[in-house]
């Protein structure tokens, strides 16, 4: 049964809990939605399932089938590729811009971050994935956001919001070494370290990601 927060419509949270499921692998891609049993699994009114799945097929997560329901989409290379490109784009200019700019509570935010990634991965049970991409994405985030430029970093939060489920791939999702030569870089306000440990970053991911399809 699902709990409905205050203040959250049906709609909301039917678009979370269906995006979660296909994001964390619950759901997976070829599934066939039908709307009446997914009201009646989530517990929630055929409206707004149907409301929340039109949302997740803009999102490109899920296709509409003619009189049968829908169909979650598969993630393909030429996702990944385009995707990784487009991010190392924006974010290599991103920490560029952030060099100059960051403040010291950000790079306060920055720190506190990597150390809740060092305090996950020193742990013995295995974390949830989702932590580990919420600290990820709070992290790129940060130093977007501290570019200075808003469009900037909205585009480069929508990249990453677009790229979770290929992120749910990584193996290295919680690891607190991958952010630490970006760090170092921001500190020491050196752009052509950061644009490189950035670059570095991105790669390394891409690369981890490419093989495990």
């Amino acid at each position: 049964m699902s709990i409905m927060p205050p203040g959250e419509t049906k709609k909301n949270l039917a678009y979370k809990l269906i995006r979660q499921s296909i994001i964390m692998g619950e759901l997976n891609p070829g599934d066939i939605l039908n709307i009446a049993d997914l009201s009646e699994r989530l517990n929630l009114g055929i409206t707004p399932v149907r409301e929340a799945l039109i949302v997740l097929e803009s999102d490109g997560l899920v296709r509409s089938l003619a009189r049968t329901g829908y169909v979650i989409t598969t993630v393909s290379l030429q996702d990944v590729i385009e995707t990784f490109f487009l991010r190392t784009l924006m974010e290599v200019e991103a920490i560029d811009l952030a060099v100059e700019r960051i403040s010291l509570m950000d790079l306060a935010a920055l720190e506190e971050n990597r150390s809740r990634e060092q305090q996950i991965a020193l742990e013995n049970e295995i974390q949830p994935r989702n932590i580990g991409y919420e600290l990820n994405r709070e992290f790129h985030l940060l130093i977007a956001r501290a570019s200075g430029n808003q469009r900037l970093a909205r585009l480069v939060e929508h990249y990453m919001d677009e790229m979770e489920r290929m992120l749910a791939r990584d193996p290295y999702i919680i690891d607190p070494q991958q952010h630490v030569d970006i760090l170092v870089a921001l500190k020491q306000r050196d752009k052509v370290l950061a644009r490189e440990a950035m670059r570095k970053h991105i790669e390394n991911t891409k690369a981890r990601i490419y093989d495990r399809f």
